[in-house]
């Protein structure tokens, strides 16, 4: 084979159907704000791998992989290198009847693989949460007090030092709310994923790339809570921390799903309890997808006899 010939072999592989692809090797997606979702399976969950057909791009928060397009689909699912793959989907048959499913010995390999990935991510997590530092009088303080947060800083927050290369952090933690009393949070009982926010040696700001805020380990849908449900029994929901911080400081319960992918999965911490729901929504497309899925799973919940539906409110993020 030429190099002409091996060169349209590889663009007819880039035009396959990336859900035919998955399908044929053991997804089973459904549709969800833009997206297709489903167990990944790799790794399996419930809505953890995902694709969108827009950008054509997939990705699996179980095993923090993803990539671009079919041949990338076929070499997460699969293995191999990136002419098998191309082989592959190029092949005379026709896609779903390309192969059994993915070899069940390097399938399950992969899984335990995973799994042992996402042990070690939470360990780590735990660890980092260890380490941490009361945030009074830290830049963890002093970057909080700089957006204009005068309230106490829960136990959920943190202080990181710098260690080597690592830079000073406000490290949260990811965990059901510790309720020592009524209106009081203490500090989380377990912690296996956290947030980590880097900021500059004097707390003056965050540190402003794309490595600037980190999460360590799957928050497996649980919230960075910074303030106790009100009498009230309502609740305020934002991605980020220092939003968080602002709804709390105006009274309100509030939760903190450290980045909008995992705003959805908060609805299965919610308590049936609560019956209004404030959730805040940046004006990017992912967020929106996001906040529209909480949403719907929101509204699906059952609702007992003589008990009237939650009440849900959305804000702009510049609302607050």
């Amino acid at each position: 084979m030429n190099s002409h010939e091996w060169s349209a072999l590889v663009e007819q592989a880039r035009t396959m159907d990336m859900v035919a692809v998955a399908i044929t090797h053991g997804a089973e997606l459904r549709k969800s704000s833009g997206e297709l979702v489903g167990p990944c399976p790799i790794c399996g969950g419930t809505d953890r791998f995902s694709i969108n057909l827009v950008k054509e791009v997939f990705n699996c928060r179980g095993c923090g992989k993803g990539g671009r397009g079919p041949i990338d689909l076929e070499l997460f699912l699969v293995g191999g290198d990136f002419v098998e793959a191309v082989k592959t989907l190029t092949g005379t048959e026709s896609l779903s009847r390309l192969r059994p499913k993915a070899d069940p010995e390097r399938q399950a390999r992969r899984r335990r693989e995973a799994e042992a990935a996402e042990a070690n991510q939470h360990a780590k997590a735990a660890w980092l949460w260890n380490l941490r530092q009361p945030a009074v009088g830290s830049p963890v303080e002093t970057y909080l007090r700089g957006r204009r947060f005068a309230g106490a800083i829960p136990l959920t927050i943190g202080y990181l030092p710098a260690r080597g290369e690592h830079l000073h952090a406000m490290i949260a933690a990811f965990a059901l709310p510790n309720e020592l009393e009524p209106g009081e949070l203490g500090a989380p009982l377990s912690v296996a994923s956290v947030h980590l926010t880097k900021l500059k040696p004097d707390g003056s700001d965050r540190v402003r790339d794309e490595k600037g805020k980190i999460i360590v380990g799957s928050p497996s849908g649980l919230p960075i809570a910074v303030s106790p449900i009100t009498d009230g029994l309502s609740l305020a929901i934002s991605e980020g921390v220092e939003d968080a911080l602002a709804y709390a400081s105006i009274g309100m319960g509030a939760w903190a799903a450290g980045s909008a992918p995992f705003m959805p999965a908060l609805a299965h911490s919610i308590p049936d309890y609560v019956t209004s729901i404030t959730i805040e929504r940046h004006p990017d497309q992912g967020a929106q997808r996001a906040v529209a899925r909480l949403q719907t799973l929101l509204r699906e919940r059952p609702v007992r006899e003589g008990e009237r539906p939650i009440e849900i409110r959305i804000r702009k993020a510049s609302d607050i």
